[in-house]
């Protein structure tokens, strides 16, 4: 039988325990950061998160989708997606709200913000904001034009998921800019509804982050309509929070509905946003299809005061008929009287929202200034007709003319002379040219001339 040596037994000892701390100490420290997409610790549910968003086919069809289909960046074994550079998918990620820093939190009464400077309604971003289960850098430009770049600049890892407050439910990350204009607005839900589509997500489980500190806007009620929820970055638990799947939109400018794309014809699922957005306020869209050119509704909507947010307390907005009510008077003077035309006008400021939509879907013959409110051209029904009032300062923006083409409708730019004694008759002459274009019989009823 062979005996060692008690002495030497414990120089083996000493040896050996001191090899297996080395290794354990290269493992935590200097392994991570050679190989930046190994995972910190064993976590099972995290390892079968990460697999399961491997396995999850994309939607693909049409533009833009087949575009983010084929540019794909995948980061640290999936948990970071970069998609055309537009966008990211992140999963398994732990966001540090203490690392955010900003003067508001959002969502305040505008009252008591009038006045308070733009930079004050969006937050800084500190370097341990966000954390992967690896430690990665990510180039500068990887992100061009977008709040993304300043996001993602700085990314560490973690090495524990205890106290954590835990998301399970998907969530969008939304930076939103004029978070008050319709326009914009509704280039931001459609961007945020198109993200579902492409993740295969139902809308109505979504939830909204927001990542500004805007205070309270009259189209807040939009994103708790057509998603499931919204929160505020600013009113998250000042604490370590754990969501298992965080998508970041990208920025408002890259919608493509924005004029900056200059699109033509619809989108990915553009008529089913249309009819998403219809169906979340009780709109009956399948009501009156057609044009009935015996019962033609036109809608004049009209520009008022009214304030939006704290940069305009006295809520003044351009753009406005100086000579409005002489209009207004010789329209309804020309029209009351044709049995087959029901003219109405309203301001949509004070409005719900259901109630807008309710005049839009039911319009055949849309006319107003060049302003946010034309984006409702997008919820018109096909083949109708949009008049663009425009001075000779803004005859040449296209952004609703765009959005009128993505949503098969017929569109006009009627140029007038504000405050001139002949801008009633000139609006009238747009209004019958293209009254006649869609209904002939208007045209052998009252000839070439209506004045």
């Amino acid at each position: 039988m062979l005996f060692i040596d008690s002495r030497y037994y414990r120089q083996y000892f000493v040896i050996l325990t001191s090899f297996c701390l080395c290794i354990l100490f290269l493992i935590k420290n200097d392994f991570p950061k050679a190989i930046p997409n190994i995972y910190l610790f064993n976590n099972d549910s995290l390892c079968n998160d990460v697999a399961a968003a491997n396995e999850t086919g994309f939607d693909c069809l049409g533009e833009p989708l087949m575009a983010w289909c084929q540019n794909q960046i995948h980061l640290c074994n999936w948990s970071l997606t970069i998609f055309n550079r537009l966008f990211a998918k992140t999963h398994s990620i732990i966001l540090q709200t203490k690392f955010t820093k900003g003067k508001r939190k959002g969502g305040e009464n505008l009252n008591q913000v009038l006045n308070q400077n733009e930079n004050d309604e969006y937050f800084q971003f500190e370097k341990e904001f966000i954390q992967l289960s690896c430690n990665i850098s990510l180039p500068n430009d990887i992100f061009p034009n977008s709040h993304l770049s300043n996001i993602f600049s700085f990314v560490t890892s973690y090495h524990t998921l205890e106290n954590l407050v835990v998301i399970n439910e998907t969530t969008i990350a939304v930076n939103r800019y004029d978070y008050v204009n319709f326009y914009h607005t509704i280039t931001d839900l459609y961007t945020v509804y198109l993200l579902c589509r492409f993740f295969r997500h139902n809308p109505a489980s979504v939830r909204i982050l927001f990542l500004d500190s805007h205070p309270k806007g009259n189209l807040d009620l939009l994103w708790s309509q057509l998603f499931h929820s919204y929160n505020r970055l600013g009113y998250l638990h000042p604490s370590s929070i754990f969501y298992k799947e965080l998508i970041w939109s990208p920025p408002q400018a890259k919608s493509e509905l924005d004029i900056k794309q200059s699109r033509k014809i619809a989108p990915s699922y553009f008529s089913d946003f249309h009819q998403h957005v219809l169906e979340k306020f009780n709109i009956d869209s399948e009501k009156n299809i057609f044009l009935n050119c015996q019962n033609v509704n036109i809608f004049f909507l009209l520009r008022h005061n009214y304030i939006a947010h704290p940069r305009n307390p006295t809520g003044d907005i351009q753009r406005k008929l100086t000579n409005e009510n002489e209009i207004l008077h010789q329209l309804k003077m020309k029209l009351e009287n044709i049995s087959s035309i029901h003219f109405t006008f309203n301001f949509f400021e004070r409005l719900p929202m259901k109630r807008q939509l309710s005049i839009i879907t039911q319009t055949d013959l849309f006319l107003g200034m060049h302003g946010a409110g034309l984006t409702h051209v997008l919820f018109m029904k096909s083949n109708r007709t949009l008049i663009e009032l425009a001075t000779a300062a803004w005859q040449k923006e296209t952004h609703f003319e765009q959005m009128a083409s993505i949503n098969n409708i017929n569109y006009y730019r009627c140029i007038i002379l504000d405050g001139d004694s002949t801008t009633a008759q000139n609006i009238l002459n747009c209004l019958m040219k293209n009254l006649f274009q869609m209904c002939p019989s208007f045209k052998r009823s009252f000839g070439t001339n209506f004045s």
